[in-house]
């Protein structure tokens, strides 16, 4: 993976199951409300995945282009929308084969944290935007207070004890991150749209997710490692809470909209 960024290619199948099909009706008219987005605004979905905005959006009449580098993403997609027309193309975010400020908005949803070269996706969403153009971005990678952000720290920690540089999530580290390379590409934060929780879900779940290789946590970590760390974790995670516990994750879902001011 030349650009460092992860592949779901393999989770197509069960990436709905984690993150939702497709945004409810009202969430995708409270975005597209906040970003002015009315019936045939152009609209790029960099990092698309199986269309979980993408396919919300264009059935609010929005003109849709969803780009991903995993073609079993799109795939899916595809066979999710196939009452609704979305021109799909396999690219990546860093590298936008548009020309420069011919979009109205750019989504960018639970992306960045997963592409090392997150700065570039970023200046192209930019790029490719028009005067007064909005990017839609979503991170939803959870708060450091809650409990299956404390139980990915830990595996974080355990592998690079480990030798594992990166071992997951090699891109932007914190939301604050984005806010700040944003500024300073001339885009200003103008709301920010809340969309509830995410699916809720035991410790005991989450834990299962993560030793199947659901989650992309162990994806770049060697085998021998993650087989002797994963049991490590689920009896340290069963010292510290309550795996019969349910909360959403995330405990909120946030969207926040910029405008391109130059």
């Amino acid at each position: 993976m030349s650009s460092g960024r992860v592949d779901f290619s393999q989770n197509a199948s069960t990436y709905d199951r984690r993150h939702g099909a497709v945004l409810s009706q009202d969430g995708a008219g409270r975005l597209a409300a906040a970003a002015s987005l009315g019936p045939g605004a152009r609209v790029l979905d960099v990092g698309a995945g199986t269309g979980r905005v993408a396919i919300a959006l264009a059935q609010l009449g929005c003109r849709v282009v969803a780009l991903d580098p995993a073609r079993p993403m799109l795939q899916e997609l595809l066979r999710k929308s196939a009452s609704t027309a979305i021109p799909c193309a396999i690219g990546e975010g860093a590298r936008l084969p548009i020309a420069s400020q011919s979009i109205d908005a750019v989504v960018i949803a639970r992306l960045l944290y997963l592409a090392r070269d997150w700065k570039d996706v970023v200046r192209e969403a930019v790029r490719v935007l028009n005067h007064g153009g909005r990017l839609l971005h979503e991170w939803s990678n959870g708060a450091d207070d809650e409990t299956w952000v404390r139980i990915r720290e830990k595996i974080r920690g355990m592998f690079e004890a480990d030798g594992v540089a990166n071992p997951f999530h090699p891109g932007a580290r914190t939301e604050a991150d984005v806010d700040a390379l944003l500024r300073d590409e001339g885009m200003d934060a103008v709301s920010d749209v809340g969309l509830g929780a995410g699916q809720p879900m035991t410790i005991e779940a989450f834990l299962k997710r993560i030793g199947d290789g659901e989650c992309s946590y162990t994806w770049a970590v060697p085998r021998d490692i993650a087989e002797r760390r994963l049991p490590e974790l689920q009896r340290w995670a069963a010292s510290q809470f309550d795996l019969t516990l349910e909360a959403p994750i995330p405990r909120e879902i946030v969207w926040r909209i910029y405008t391109r001011t130059y």
